[in-house]
């Protein structure tokens, strides 16, 4: 039985905000593909994207995704998002600052035949997230 989109986007907001990074691995395929716009690195796999959210929430332990806004097109969807959480942990080489942060994005998602993400589209302000931690870009 295929999922529904949006049924997928609320498992993932429900995985996040519950710290649970088997969890929102689970709404991969397992050869899906997370490309964050404006970085080289592109994660293959979904044990790649587990380990993407380990480290976000270690790094923030208090963890927080908000659903903006949701829009749904047959197989793809898109969403606006705000995430908010404490730097407690270590974060792409940066030693952890105590600082609270909020962070505007949006993800366009595309899911596969069996109702999994095959391909998630990230979108973050990476300027105003290192501004919020006194990193200098």
């Amino acid at each position: 039985m295929h999922r529904r989109t949006w049924e997928v986007n609320d498992a993932t907001y429900a995985a996040w905000n519950a710290h649970d990074a088997d969890a929102v691995a689970a709404v991969f395929a397992e050869d899906a593909v997370l490309i964050e716009a404006g970085s080289p690195n592109v994660l293959r796999g979904r044990a790649a994207i587990r380990e993407r959210a380990v480290t976000l929430l270690t790094a923030f332990p208090d963890f927080h995704l908000e659903r903006i806004e949701l829009l749904v097109d047959g197989d793809r969807h898109a969403d606006r998002w705000i995430m908010t959480g404490t730097h407690r942990g270590l974060l792409f080489g940066i030693p952890p600052t105590g600082r609270s942060v909020r962070v505007a994005g949006a993800t366009f998602t595309r899911m596969g035949e069996h109702g999994l993400v095959v391909e998630d589209v990230h979108f973050a302000d990476m300027a105003g997230l290192l501004a919020q931690l006194g990193v200098s870009g």
